[in-house]
């Protein structure tokens, strides 16, 4: 592929062979990460990256005795969190695979998650979900600015995704705008 560059701070152009990508950091920032977490997962235990002062977290009692009832599989996923008591829980680590996102922000999300619904989910759709809330949370937004260094290693590691075309979520991560369909908008067929 050639060179890319960004638009708006939130998508990123590629020229190709036929035509032009138009590509949503964000989405492909996601699906990248969810697909490394999810390798990772399968190998074991996410690397940790523990906190040089645990965090302190207030939350609803009844969500901090969700959040402890899934202690273990929180564990798994690098998260490591224990109980303060009073619905407090202090977060030790979170995944290093994730280091440019907010620990605190990161952890929230995953509580959300696990709260958002009277019954958890099912342990598989759980992970699942941990995978790409923490995925989401961690990856480029809409409106970060990428050096073109960054820019490049993201559009290189589209090659190494399994599903390149779509987020975690379903949305699509690039549109591709062939020359023939370029021509025929500048009528020029």
């Amino acid at each position: 592929m050639s060179r890319a560059i960004q638009l708006h701070d939130a998508y990123l152009v590629v020229e190709t062979q036929d035509g032009i990508l138009i590509i949503d950091q964000h989405a492909l920032h996601e699906r990248i990460l969810f697909e490394q977490i999810q390798a990772r997962l399968r190998e074991g235990h996410l690397e940790r990256q523990r906190l040089l002062i645990p965090e302190p977290i207030e939350l609803h009692p009844e969500q901090a005795g969700r959040v402890l009832e899934y202690a273990a599989e929180l564990e798994r996923l690098g998260l490591e969190v224990s109980d303060l008591g009073g619905g407090t829980v202090l977060l030790s680590s979170y995944p290093a695979l994730l280091g440019r996102g907010s620990p605190r922000e990161l952890f929230l999300g995953v509580v959300e998650t696990l709260t958002a619904k009277d019954r958890p989910p099912q342990r598989e759709q759980l992970f699942n979900h941990l995978i790409s809330t923490m995925a989401c949370k961690a990856a480029v937004k809409m409106g970060d600015r990428l050096s073109p260094q960054e820019i490049a290693a993201l559009v290189a590691q589209r090659e190494l995704a399994t599903d390149s075309h779509h987020c975690p979520h379903g949305r699509p991560t690039s549109l591709f705008f062939s020359r023939k369909d370029l021509d025929k908008q500048f009528r020029r067929l």
